[in-house]
């Protein structure tokens, strides 16, 4: 008896040790790789959430929305054969990210599926990247260590917005841009980076694609609740500022940054499309318009007037509009005259709702197959 417990402790200790030097070796190839990697990725590869957001918060989305990032580190379909695809790499912030949409309701999904193929068959795969509170300077240095096997074939980017809400956060102590103090472990553009961490390792990977396969994901309201509070606090605001501060210094900036982007736009072979940044603000609001506004502050106590806020819009995708001018090769898209100032495209100051997301799909598509060469 003796004999066969020794006989199955020795058959699971050399399993155990199989096991754990295989790992051991599978880990150390893990790090080598790690340490070589120049890139990183905006959202954590097998990310995912599920939103059940309420209509009367959100107007014109109903139903479950999934928000999922797949194994590559990017909302849409996995790339696989360079040959055989025509990849788009969407970069922004929240209006591109359509963060409450299910994934096959965002304007980047859409626009695939309105694609469908380029002239020489190349099937059509969008690769979202934007992301919640990124500007142009989140979006540059997304596109400096974008992961090399993305190979986009071209690059539409949708940014503005949170450039203006930079610099009212900041007023007075806003700082131009400098590139050369942000790498790849910049923390808030990136969710990962070529320093090996607990959060790096073979272990934690594998418990990551289990607890996000197997756990059950509860749906979220909380940000809905606090849409309704900020909507509130708007409307109930004591502080309006009239003044309007000196933008030139930030034009100037925002102008370097976007040419900035062209040069790394060709650095990597990819066709751009800049876009100005389309919002609901508008003259003679209706009242249920003036309701779904939020975003008209300095993220504390003071609010400005639309009017002001749309003389910020308008100043940011002005220099946007120049930038394409004066670069021939560069595209654009003048959205923010495209899309009708309404909430039936718009859920609050300009968030994207379903009919809003397939708007702005349309007008893509529509551009690109009457100026691109690849889907004339």
């Amino acid at each position: 008896m003796k004999n066969k417990i020794k006989k199955v402790l020795v058959y699971f200790l050399i399993i155990f040790v199989t096991i754990a030097v295989g790992l051991a070796f599978f880990e150390y190839i893990n790090y080598r790789n790690v340490s070589k990697i120049n890139y990183s990725y905006v959202w954590p590869p097998n990310f995912g959430y599920v939103f059940n957001p309420d209509s009367s918060i959100f107007n014109g989305i109903s139903g479950e929305s999934h928000f999922t990032i797949n194994n590559l580190g990017y909302r849409g379909d996995e790339i696989k054969n360079q040959d055989d695809e025509y990849r788009i790499l969407i970069v922004g912030g929240s209006t591109s990210e359509c963060l409450y949409l299910d994934n096959n309701e965002t304007w980047p999904y859409l626009l695939m599926r309105k694609l469908g193929k380029t002239i020489d068959d190349k099937k059509v795969v969008t690769m979202n990247i934007g992301k919640s509170g990124h500007g142009l300077r989140n979006n540059l240095l997304a596109l400096k260590y974008l992961p090399d096997y993305y190979e986009p074939d071209l690059i539409i980017i949708l940014t503005g917005a949170n450039d203006v809400l930079y610099k009212l956060s900041r007023k007075d102590s806003w700082q131009p841009f400098n590139e050369s103090e942000f790498d790849n472990t910049e923390s808030y553009t990136f969710s990962a980076s070529s320093v090996y961490t607990l959060k790096s390792t073979i272990i934690y990977k594998i418990y990551k694609v289990i607890d996000l396969k197997f756990k059950k994901i509860e749906p979220q309201d909380g940000i809905g609740e606090t849409l309704v509070e900020n909507r509130l606090k708007r409307q109930n605001a004591e502080n309006w500022i009239n003044e309007i501060p000196d933008l030139t210094l930030t034009l100037e900036d925002y102008e370097k940054n976007l040419e900035r982007v062209i040069e790394l736009s060709k650095e990597k072979n990819s066709s751009l499309i800049f876009m100005t940044q389309p919002y609901l603000w508008k003259d003679n609001m209706t009242r249920e318009e003036d309701a779904s506004l939020w975003m008209t502050y300095d993220f504390g106590d003071n609010y400005y007037p639309t009017k002001t806020m749309i003389y910020f819009m308008d100043e940011f995708n002005k220099i946007t509009l120049k930038v394409c001018e004066n670069n021939k090769g560069v595209f654009c898209i003048d959205l923010e005259k495209k899309v009708p100032k309404t909430l039936d495209y718009t859920y609050d100051d300009m968030h994207f709702n379903e009919n809003g997301a397939n708007f702005v799909a349309e007008e893509i598509s529509s551009f690109m197959k009457g100026n691109m060469i690849e889907f004339k």
